[in-house]
């Protein structure tokens, strides 16, 4: 796994320990839009975080579940580095385009799949849409409604970095609470050049993440100390993680037989019901190699998995007592990083486990099992069903924002994505 940031999909507000806010997260808005997917110059083990300026292409697509045509319109609106609206900014100061809002002209029915769907495609920058300024950007993408209403239907975050720091993290097992136990202590030692320091608690903000997941994300930890231009958070109690486990695995890349991790594969009208092995709770550390939470999009037949890989209704069962006070997720970066109830898990009283049925495109995807308190106070846990274990390799992601004092906007000055491997 390993240590890196997803842009701003949502941020919790620290204020000593980590308490939850309203993250900004990515955000299906109508029900039928399913697999919104983003990559960096085709590779989507990337975090959607291009360079200002640069040769550098983000790619972001979705697919409607809808084989006829829908007009879709997209543009991207500037932001804080909590992902709010940039008031202090006109469009024409962060972006140059040539209209309020873009068509999306890349589209394509899907082929030869027994659920039916039209597949759409952006790429930032193009010859009608170019950000100037660095930032978080959302990219909100609008289309009719079934009443001939304009309505926004995704909500998507991305950013453009200007590099002007550097960031030199850290990853321990020897935390301020454990020592090669459940918990892993992040450290970072960020040098700001030539940028001028006057107040770095109103001109500095940091963001750090763990394999992309926005619920248990640290926003603005306090530094520890400071020399000159160079900030270090060391020994923060606020950057120790719960180190979660390996992620799970599974790939079904046919409706004909199951693939990794699936027991079968059957039609029932309308869909294929891909079930799964039955999980259980892990009670110690399973060493596998894993993609952090992330997913891809393929199918047996080759060609273009775009169009071509079918959605099947994916059955995932885990065998366990009820959680009287919480409720069950499946997440991977896949979810969005939301817990919404398409992902929830539902008890069944009489089969003794928890299930979900997921619409899932083929493919391969990593996910674990979270917990969330009832009622949910914004932050989930890998403890009770996924355990907590030091071995793991986990990926963090480090944003830095910067605004000096008279600046009308937070600009994402430096950003790193390295990987913990114990």
């Amino acid at each position: 796994m390993k240590l890196i940031p997803l842009l701003l999909t949502s941020l919790l507000f620290i204020v000593g320990l980590r308490t939850a806010a309203q993250p900004s997260v990515t955000t299906y808005i109508a029900p039928h839009i399913k697999t919104l997917r983003t990559s960096v110059d085709d590779n989507a083990e990337r975090m959607p975080v291009i360079k200002l300026d640069g040769s550098e292409s983000l790619d972001i697509s979705f697919d409607d579940m809808n084989p006829e045509y829908r007009r879709y319109t997209y543009r991207i609106v500037h932001c804080d580095y909590e992902g709010n609206p940039t008031d202090e900014l006109f469009e024409s100061d962060y972006v140059s385009a040539v209209a309020d809002e873009e068509v999306i002209e890349d589209y394509e029915p899907s082929q030869n799949t027994t659920v039916l769907y039209t597949h759409y495609a952006i790429t930032i920058p193009n010859t009608h849409v170019r950000p100037l300024l660095s930032g978080n950007y959302c990219l909100i993408v609008s289309g009719e409604n079934d009443e001939g209403e304009e309505v926004e239907v995704i909500k998507t975050y991305f950013g453009v970095v200007d590099q002007k720091v550097t960031i030199r993290p850290t990853c321990t097992t020897d935390t301020e609470i454990d020592y090669n136990a459940s918990h892993q202590q992040v450290e970072m030692e960020i040098n700001f050049g030539n940028l001028i320091l006057r107040d770095p608690s109103t001109e500095v903000r940091t963001v750090v993440m763990q394999n992309r997941r926005t619920d248990n994300a640290v926003w603005n930890p306090r530094h520890t100390s400071q020399f000159g231009n160079t900030l270090k958070w060391e020994h923060s109690r606020e950057l120790i993680f719960d180190a979660g486990n390996e992620y799970r695995k599974m790939e079904m890349i046919s409706t004909r037989y199951p693939g990794l991790h699936g027991d079968n594969v059957h039609w029932f009208d309308p869909y294929y019901v891909y079930t799964l092995m039955e999980d259980r709770p892990r009670p110690n550390y399973l060493y596998d190699e894993d993609r952090d939470g992330l997913s891809v999009i393929r199918c047996e037949a080759g060609g273009d998995p775009d169009i071509e890989a079918d959605y099947v209704l994916t059955h995932f069962t885990l065998d366990m007592d009820k959680l009287p006070n919480d409720e069950v997720y499946v997440a991977g970066h896949w979810t969005t990083g939301g817990f919404v109830p398409e992902f929830k898990m539902n008890y069944n009283d009489e089969a003794k486990h928890y299930e979900a049925n997921i619409l899932m495109k083929l493919g391969y995807y990593n996910y674990l099992y979270l917990t969330k308190g009832k009622p949910c106070d914004g932050r989930s846990h890998t403890a009770q069903i996924e355990g907590d274990y030091f071995q793991t390799e986990n990926e963090y992601e480090f944003f830095v924002y910067y605004r000096p004092s008279g600046s009308r906007y937070w600009q994402l000055c430096g950003f790193a994505s390295p990987i913990y491997r114990r």
